[in-house]
């Protein structure tokens, strides 16, 4: 037991430096996680050691990862996106060229959607530092990025569905979620005064509570039908979003117990379990190459607008991965669908594309200016 805790008070020793390092570095606080995480694990000092503790707080920490990832979706800046059909175009084309490299490499499905998908935080702080968020090319970009986020995260979940039980009974979960967001209209129509409570400071933290109980719900109802739970976790997120459309305050408090403990040590213990050999550098070299072409191919339909330059920069910051890509490689590990060797060589690949793909960004966009 007193082991148990002495990894988890390294893990946490580590998730306070980490934003504080990756501020003077200047690089994701996620990224620096998985790095350090690496160091104190197994390929270095291996410090971390497994347990049930751990694995529990891990486990949670994704399924909070899910649930923030769905909380995320502005479903504000898509509707009014004007351009949402060259943006859809621009998924699809992305999707189809990301299935035909995965089957001309011989790799599976999975790998088609991890490399389609795009880190939407990342994205977003890019184009903020750039102050260009407001203008439209930044409002095209966002569009994309919540529209490809959404869909793969969609399309990861039914993946790992396996049997015709199992896809009837992703769809009754969708069900839930369809009723449960009439429900939450209705209560906003005929509760206002009790609703307006999740988004106050009172000291029983009505709002904390409520939005734990419906994201455990659907993660229990997920776990009861034979779902994946991050299916469960991310509709959660994506009710909130979509019932309250709003809600700093309460959003705030929850990102803060989600990124400020539990994802932290999902990230760290994904980083301690890496083993990096030379063999997987080959791997890392064709996942980035292949990931730059599909979002700059369909990024040239914009250039008409933009120019090419611009164009060519928006599919070299959509290439961007983070978070869902290291937690769909974790699932995928524990269905067996990937080897601990590929898992290695994909959170490698994640790692450097979002440190890569922002830099030559700017420096392609600042060139076209």
């Amino acid at each position: 037991m007193i082991g148990q805790f002495t990894t988890i008070a390294l893990i946490s020793f580590i998730a306070f430096i980490a934003p504080l390092l990756a501020e003077r570095v200047r690089v994701p606080a996620i990224v620096l996680e998985i790095i350090l995480g690496a160091i104190f694990g197994i390929s270095f000092l291996n410090l971390i050691q497994e347990s049930e503790w751990l694995s529990f707080l891990s486990l949670f920490g994704l399924i909070f990862l899910m649930f923030l990832s769905g909380l995320e979706i502005d479903f504000d800046v898509i509707s009014k996106g004007r351009d949402v059909l060259s943006v859809i175009a621009f998924f699809l084309i992305s999707l189809s060229l990301a299935t035909f490299f995965s089957f001309l490499l011989n790799l599976n499905l999975f790998y088609a959607i991890i490399l389609t998908n795009v880190a939407v935080g990342v994205v977003v702080s890019s184009l903020r530092e750039m102050r260009l968020e407001k203008e439209k090319f930044g409002q095209i970009n966002i569009v994309a990025a919540f529209i490809t986020d959404f869909s793969t995260m969609f399309l990861l979940s039914l993946y790992f569905l396996s049997g015709i039980n199992q896809i009837i009974f992703a769809f009754l979960i969708i069900a839930a979620f369809l009723a449960a967001y009439r429900f939450g209209k209705l209560a906003i129509w005929y509760f206002p005064n009790f609703v307006s409570r999740w988004f106050t400071d009172e000291p029983s933290e009505i709002g904390v509570r409520g939005s734990l109980a419906i994201m455990i719900l659907f993660v229990g109802l997920s776990s009861l039908l034979g779902v994946e739970a991050i299916l469960g976790a991310f509709l959660a997120g994506v009710l909130l979003s979509l019932t309250f459309r709003g809600g700093k305050k309460l959003y705030d408090k929850l990102y803060g117990m989600g990124y400020g403990f539990f994802i932290p040590i999902f990230f760290i213990k994904t980083g301690s379990e890496l083993n990096l050999t030379a063999e997987m550098l080959s791997l890392i070299l064709t996942l980035l190459l292949v990931s730059f072409a599909i979002k700059i191919v369909p990024s040239l339909i914009f250039s008409g607008e933009f120019g090419t330059r611009s164009a060519v920069a928006m599919g070299l910051l959509q290439s961007t991965k983070l978070s869902l890509t290291i937690a769909g490689v974790s699932i995928a590990v524990a269905a067996s669908v990937i080897s601990r060797a590929e898992a290695t060589a994909l959170i490698s690949f994640t790692v450097i594309s979002c440190l890569l793909s922002p830099t030559l960004f700017r420096m392609v966009y600042s060139t076209g200016k």
